[in-house]
């Protein structure tokens, strides 16, 4: 690694030690009520430090190209919260959206199952009971969707109008400049595939230098467009839960600013 690569990483861990220190805090909260908003932030926070982990060990690893899958995952979690909780909206479209996320989860699961109901019986012969209890939850939440907000309107908007109605700069420049180009290497096509075989001898290579072909997935520059996205998040759950860590994350936006020169070297 370079000395550089080194010093992002060593703030990265700076940044998951703040993800720890919120959730303690978090729990030390008494009374708290819930809301969908607030369940999909959490489930985000905790998810998104896993994600960090684990994208700090495939880039100390060098894997460029699985770490910028595990990105471009990240990248769509970062948008869907900052369409969730965008800027112009008050708490009840907060939790109106919410509420959309997690109905097209469970829809999405729904529809997965479905698809394939004999396969899974081979291996779960408990995948029916699962199922009808996910389209009692789906029930469930429609008709509260319905009784909360008077509207039938819960699909959740494409990635690209995420995107946009997050209203936020960031999260649309990880969009346009990002994850569009990451969803390229998404599926092992043809294409994708010409990197790792020799065309002439039909055979694995044994190199593969990735950052010929893709230069802007550099760890470097990876590692800090991850950054940004979750000190995003961790700004809307210190929100969100009024936790007062505002000095904390602005300390982490600083050191972001602070290090972006490390990029160009």
């Amino acid at each position: 690694m370079t000395e550089n690569l080194v010093k992002l990483i060593e703030t990265s861990n700076k940044m998951i030690d703040v993800a720890r220190g919120m959730q303690l805090a978090c729990q030390r909260k008494k009374k708290k009520v819930y809301s969908h908003s607030r369940f999909v932030v959490s489930f985000f926070l905790r998810r998104a430090w896993e994600m960090f982990e684990s994208f700090l060990i495939l880039i100390k690893k060098n894997r460029i190209i699985d770490s910028a899958l595990l990105l471009r995952s990240f990248l769509e979690m970062g948008i869907s919260l900052g369409y969730i909780f965008a800027e112009d909206i008050d708490e009840a479209e907060n939790d109106k959206r919410a509420l959309r996320y997690l109905l097209d989860g469970d829809k999405q699961q729904l529809k997965l199952i479905n698809s394939n109901l004999d396969g899974f019986k081979e291996f779960d012969p408990n995948i029916e009971k699962r199922r009808d209890k996910l389209k009692d939850q789906i029930k469930t939440m429609e008709n509260a969707f319905r009784d909360k907000f008077g509207d039938d309107n819960w699909d959740l908007p494409c990635i690209e109008q995420r995107a946009k109605l997050s209203k936020s700069t960031v999260l649309q420049n990880a969009y346009n400049q990002s994850y569009r180009d990451l969803s390229n290497i998404e599926h092992h096509s043809l294409l994708f595939g010409q990197h790792y075989v020799d065309s002439e001898e039909c055979e694995p290579k044994k190199e593969i230098n990735h950052l010929e072909q893709h230069p802007q997935f550099k760890p470097a520059v990876s590692l800090f467009l991850f950054r940004i996205v979750f000190v995003e998040i961790l700004s809307v759950f210190n929100d969100v839960f009024r936790l007062k860590w505002t000095e904390q994350i602005a300390e982490l936006r600083t050191l972001q600013d602070a290090e972006y020169v490390l990029l160009r070297k």
